[in-house]
């Protein structure tokens, strides 16, 4: 599968519906279709499930953990990043994989649209480790209990991630202001969250 530079998202996940026809996939045998060796793909992989709604599966919780993961390997400056052997061998519903396909695709397709090469610097390897601070972050916004705040975080990291594949620095320099966009919004929630609770008299 062509997974080098040039190769559309949107294009691969059509690819990996196909692929995956009649099976029960694994987590990993789902990377490996997306690229799991290129950043972009992985974090693309790992971000799409945090923003589409999975049928019983806490998205937020065990994706924005998994992004952690990953986060980490980043900063640290692994050249091949992958999510952990017990998680990567986990069966995943057919039927989940093909629900999340259908509703990410026109979302990347929507973005593609609007990419093309600029800034290379922001999308080569030595913004890796920054970036992975970053994704590291999200992650945590992610997987925490806040009342439709992985949405926003999820769509950053998402973003960050398609520039990453198409060589568009400034795609990846809006994914960063959506993220701080993002801490914004999950500050506001929970700091009316803990308002709400504190003026309920018992």
């Amino acid at each position: 599968m062509d997974t080098g530079e040039g190769a559309k998202a949107s294009a691969l996940l059509r690819r990996l519906r196909e692929r995956l026809a009649g099976e029960q996939p694994s987590l990993g045998e789902v990377l490996a279709h997306l690229g799991d060796r290129a950043p972009g793909f992985i974090l693309l992989a790992l971000a799409i499930p945090a923003i589409v709604p999975t049928p019983g599966v806490p998205a937020g919780m065990v994706f924005g953990t998994v992004l952690g993961v990953v986060a980490l390997q980043m900063i640290v400056g692994r050249d091949q990043l992958g999510v952990p052997g017990w998680l990567s061998r986990r069966r995943v519903r057919r039927r989940t994989v093909e629900t999340v396909i259908e509703k990410a695709t026109p979302l990347v397709e929507r973005v593609e649209t609007r990419l093309r090469a600029r800034y290379p610097s922001m999308t080569h390897a030595p913004v890796l480790r920054p970036l992975g601070v970053f994704v590291l972050f999200m992650g945590v916004l992610i997987a925490l209990p806040i009342p439709f705040g992985n949405t926003l975080p999820g769509l950053a990291v998402l973003v960050i991630a398609l520039g990453l594949i198409a060589g568009d620095g400034l795609a990846v320099v809006a994914g960063l202001g959506l993220g701080a966009a993002a801490t914004g919004v999950s500050l506001a929630l929970v700091a009316g969250t803990y308002r709400a609770l504190g003026s309920v008299s018992i």
